[in-house]
Formats: structure tokens, C-alpha cells, sequence
């Protein structure tokens, strides 16, 4: 109860007092820095996202990729540099829709952050060929300029929309809903949620009232991926996804691009 109250407060100074300079006040680093990680982080070989691309068919292209993430997922923290998720989305989007054999799909994401994985997702809507729509949240707003801690602060402050510019098509597809998802989601207007990625506030709170948003709006077949399912570091999450009410109606499959990196994917069973 107390970590409830906990959770609704902190979720009502998200949505009426956000925090202005999410990444900070300032560039994080040189530009040779962000460079140089970038090159030691596309050079690195991932045997499980391989595999899985393998499994369904579908795979980005790398040099798309690497380009989306240089501007998007490159960035100064303790942590090593791990976009894999773009491929993962990616190729399992393209398995649903094919599979699926539909023209129109619709796509729920928690946690925009920069833009790269609504871009990736985008890219394969349009790469199969058909009709759809994204709606992500965040608490990060679209249309304010502020630095992004990568490497296009160097040309001063952007807003999202600026910064994911070279993207114009993959944009076409994509809402973006700012605010907490508490309060963000009551508004969305969405009867049906095809595929959705969550990745945003790591707690059992927001992530169980997620899944139920989600789970209410899917029927057999429809997919729900999380990041970070990890016990140790993330036990919101591996909670929630195995609650009873939520784990009966979907099978689950988890795996890694690392040790670091854990992603499950439910997919709804009945």
C-alpha cells in the first residue's frame, strides 16, 4: 500500500512537474566519445538475436540500423551499449504480421525514450508493406528542445520530432503521448493493441496496470514484449509478467543478447 502511494505520487510530478532537462543541462561528452562508442558497439556480435532472426525470416538492415542507433541509443553511461532491441522488435513484428495476414496493425509502446524503437517498428510496418499505427508514451515530451546526452547535442538543443527528422517516413506511422502511462493511457483511444513493447517505469505498480491495459485489448496471438526481465536488478517486472491472472492467458519465452539484457515475450494463448 505504502509503496502504492509511493508510485501515485511520484507519477503526479511526472505529469504536472516534469522534469525539464531529463538528460541533463548540458553535453555529456565529446563527440569523439559518442564515436567511439559507437564503433565498439556496432561491431559486436549478438549468437541469440542471430538466432532469432533466423527463426522468423526477417532481419533490419544493419547499416539502417547502426544509423537510427548512432543518434538514438548511443549515449554516456555505465553501462555498455546494447540496441539489440531494435532487431528484436523488428524481426518479431514482421513474423505477426505475416503470420497474421493482416493489412493494418496497431502497436502499443511504453517508455519512448529517444525514438528508437517506435522507428524500428515503423520501418517494419513499412517494410511489409501495410497500413499502422504506434502510440508510445513517455514522460519526456515530443516538441521540447532540450539535450539528449548523444552525439547530435553538438548542434544544440533539438525536440524528438527534430531529432528523429531523418526518419520522415517511419514518423508517419507514430503517435507520441507525453506523460506518465497512469495517466496518459486513460486518454489513448484504442480498442485493439496488436503488438506492444514495455519499457518504461520498472516497477510492479506501472508495469501490472500496463499489462492489464494491454491484455484487455489483445485476443489469442496478439504479443507483448518487455525489457528487462531480470530478477535481480528488475523484480517489478518478472513479477507482473508472471502473476497468475496475466501468465495463464499467455505463454511466455525469455532470452538474452547478454547476460545484461533479458527480454520476455507473451504471447496471448486465450
Amino acid at each position: 500500500m505504502f509503496k502504492n502511494l509511493i508510485n501515485i505520487l511520484r507519477d503526479f510530478k511526472n505529469y504536472f512537474f516534469p522534469n525539464k532537462n531529463p538528460f541533463g543541462k548540458k553535453i555529456l561528452a565529446s563527440k569523439d566519445y559518442y564515436l567511439s562508442i559507437y564503433e565498439k558497439a556496432k561491431s559486436e556480435k549478438f549468437l541469440e538475436i542471430d538466432i532469432l532472426e533466423n527463426s522468423t525470416g526477417f532481419n533490419v538492415d544493419k547499416s539502417w540500423l547502426d544509423e537510427l542507433a548512432l543518434h538514438t541509443q548511443v549515449v554516456k553511461k555505465k553501462s555498455a551499449i546494447n540496441y539489440q532491441h531494435g532487431r528484436v522488435l523488428y524481426s518479431l513484428l514482421r513474423k505477426y504480421i505475416q503470420d497474421r495476414n493482416i493489412n493494418f496493425v496497431k502497436i502499443l509502446e511504453i517508455g519512448t525514450a529517444r525514438g528508437f524503437s517506435s522507428i524500428c517498428m515503423s520501418k517494419a510496418i513499412n517494410d511489409s508493406g501495410i497500413k499502422g499505427v504506434i502510440n508510445t508514451v513517455d514522460i519526456i515530451p515530443h516538441k521540447k528542445k532540450i539535450y539528449w546526452n548523444c552525439i547530435d547535442d553538438f548542434e544544440g538543443k533539438k525536440t524528438r520530432e527534430s531529432l528523429l527528422s531523418s526518419w520522415s517516413e517511419e514518423l508517419k506511422n507514430i503517435n507520441f503521448y507525453t506523460g506518465p502511462s497512469s495517466y496518459v493511457l486513460k486518454k489513448i483511444k484504442m480498442e485493439k493493441i496488436n503488438f506492444a513493447f514495455i519499457d518504461g517505469m520498472h516497477d510492479y505498480y506501472n508495469i501490472k496496470k500496463e499489462l492489464n491495459f494491454v491484455k484487455e485489448r489483445q485476443s489469442i496471438g496478439d504479443i507483448i514484449i518487455c525489457d528487462d526481465y531480470d530478477l535481480d536488478k528488475f523484480e517489478g517486472v518478472v513479477k507482473a509478467l508472471n502473476d497468475e491472472d496475466f501468465s495463464k492467458k499467455y505463454n511466455m519465452l525469455d532470452f538474452s543478447s547478454e547476460p545484461q539484457r533479458t527480454y520476455a515475450i507473451a504471447t496471448r494463448i486465450k
